[in-house]
């Protein structure tokens, strides 16, 4: 389902000679039996009430006030079509969504960045299925870099790494990035396409902090975004404090200090995550 997903995207935007609007695309919508309508990212669907996440908020509607759900998962719900654009959290947060494979994605404490193009640029950073972590650099509605990583012993399977590069090149907005994306191969290495870098980066590299990575990244807009010491050491946390030596997350990684940190920056949608239930459909994780 991810590949011919990942390959159904990769030739809209070939195909696409154009750029998209980059207004809020909203695959779900509620009709209420007032006649209102609430388009938006439907986050979690109870026996009782809807919670349907817009542009700017979240609304909590009682099942007994609706009307019709209009529950489009296999949309076509993407904002990156201008060349060198990356997507907005909400096209990222649909994708997984409706991916099988993945059963979990949950926010973490973002950790300190010390070298490399990263540093000191503030992220949000999820974990997807243990031990993939997910990075959004700078304004989630607009990054300056995206990037995936292996964590663990899973780090040197050539299959995921093919898997992560796939699922990555469907954010791409031309046959120019494409081809620089893998003329990298699955090793270390760099490429640039236009005003976006691509890099791949093996676990012992000074800037990897023991995980593979696969980066896409505007310089510029890295530049713009980044902090100075002060402002981004309030936005962190030590790597010990949060990830273990076998690459898993820490069970206090949220500690009393920091734990309502994600709960003021950002979509709510994006602040705990998503988990797969017993039946297969994602739901919200909460603060609890």
């Amino acid at each position: 389902m991810q590949k011919s997903l990942t390959l159904l995207l990769v030739a809209f935007c070939l195909a696409s000679g154009h750029a998209t609007d980059d207004s809020f695309r909203s695959p779900d919508k509620l009709t209420l039996k007032d006649g209102s309508v609430h388009n938006g990212l439907i986050i979690l669907n109870t026996r009782d009430s809807v919670t349907i996440q817009s542009e700017f908020e979240d609304f909590v509607i009682p099942k007994s006030d609706i009307l019709r759900i209009d529950d489009s998962k296999d949309a076509l719900y993407t904002e990156a079509g201008r060349r060198g654009d990356l997507p907005a959290w909400r096209v990222i947060a649909n994708d997984l969504r409706t991916h099988d494979g993945i059963k979990t994605l949950e926010e973490i404490p973002a950790t300190i960045i010390d070298t490399g193009v990263f540093k000191n640029v503030p992220y949000k950073s999820f974990r997807v299925n243990q031990d993939l972590e997910l990075n959004i650099y700078g304004d989630p509605n607009d990054p300056a870099g995206i990037e995936i990583g292996i964590y663990g012993r899973r780090a040197g399977d050539q299959k995921l790494r093919r898997f992560l590069r796939s699922y990555l090149a469907g954010y791409l907005t031309n046959t120019e990035e494409v081809a620089a994306l893998y003329s990298l191969g699955l090793q270390q290495g760099l490429a640039t396409a236009g005003m976006l870098t691509i890099e791949i980066t093996l676990p012992d590299a000074p800037d990897a902090y023991g995980a593979w990575w696969i980066s896409l990244f505007n310089k510029k807009d890295l530049a713009a975004a980044r902090l100075d010491a002060k402002e981004y050491a309030v936005l962190v946390r030590p790597m010990s404090e949060v990830v273990g030596k076998d690459g898993k997350v820490l069970p206090n990684a949220w500690s009393d200090h920091h734990g309502d940190m994600m709960n003021k920056k950002g979509p709510m949608v994006i602040r705990r995550g998503f988990y797969r239930d017993k039946d297969g459909s994602f739901r919200l994780l909460t603060t609890d």
